[in-house]
């Protein structure tokens, strides 16, 4: 429990000098008692002037992206859930970035290791620097021996510690959304509990890369002798709950579109 408390301290430091509950209170003005707690832990910040010339959504925006894999997965949740927010609160969190700075290809190597064993791991003949990083995980490009063949590949490894930290602050979360809904009769509509336990099931899973490996690989099971599709292979003696290792394909981004 006290771990807890301290967490939740944290996090409230977080989300009142990151301007994240000055603009909520800008949308729906918050509890008297809220807002001097939270003003509390605000003391000594110094507001960005930039952030006046954005809408309160953009500002809310800039503020997850700003508190780290919690907070950015958390707005991407809520912009899913306009019966919570509201429609206009929705749109402007589906801007949410996750791009964030990548962990060193050194300790990348090393949760690879750990994870397919020192023998498998011989088999992978070069890997490259980080060549995209989010809030959970980050690519390399690699050359592995499969089946006496060298094999261009992409590499998907979970941030070191990433599932532990983000269960610490979702407890932390867990126990503010109970203490507001408990003290607060209006914010029983906001459902702040359900909001938080749906956000742990949803992200556990994605924290889980055999989920995605399992998907991926039925889809190419699926479409491997039709025309016109090519779906990456994954690549099982590589791949782990940490580790995703599938076909390198060139691709053009959607959001050049």
């Amino acid at each position: 429990m006290f771990k807890r408390i301290f967490q939740l301290f944290k996090i409230a430091r977080k989300l009142s000098t990151s301007g994240a509950v000055e603009t909520l209170n800008q949308i729906h003005p918050l509890p008297l008692p809220i807002s001097l707690f939270f003003s509390l832990f605000a003391a000594g910040s110094m507001p960005n002037p930039l952030d006046n010339q954005k809408s309160p959504g953009e500002k809310l925006c800039t503020a997850l992206e700003g508190m780290g894999t919690t907070f950015i997965k958390l707005g991407q949740f809520l912009a899913t859930r306009p019966d919570i927010i509201g429609e206009e609160m929705a749109l402007n969190l589906e801007k949410l970035q996750d791009k964030v700075p990548a962990f060193d290809v050194y300790e990348a190597k090393k949760i690879i290791k750990n994870e397919i064993g020192d023998a498998q791991y011989k088999n992978i003949l070069e890997i490259s620097e980080p060549i995209a990083a989010a809030s959970i995980a980050q690519v390399h490009i690699a050359r592995i021996k499969n089946e006496n063949e060298n094999k261009e590949v992409a590499i998907k490894i979970l941030r070191p510690d990433i599932e532990k930290l983000f269960n610490e602050e979702l407890d932390a979360l867990m126990l503010f959304a109970y203490i507001i809904e408990n003290s607060f009769s209006k914010a029983k509509r906001l459902k702040l509990v359900e909001v938080v336990h749906l956000l742990r099931e949803i992200t556990n899973i994605e924290m889980d890369l055999r989920f995605e490996a399992a998907a991926a690989n039925e889809l190419y099971e699926n479409t491997r002798n039709d025309v016109g599709f090519n779906v990456p292979k994954i690549y099982w003696n590589y791949t782990t709950k940490k580790v995703l290792t599938l076909d390198k394909v060139n691709g053009i981004s959607i959001r050049v579109f």
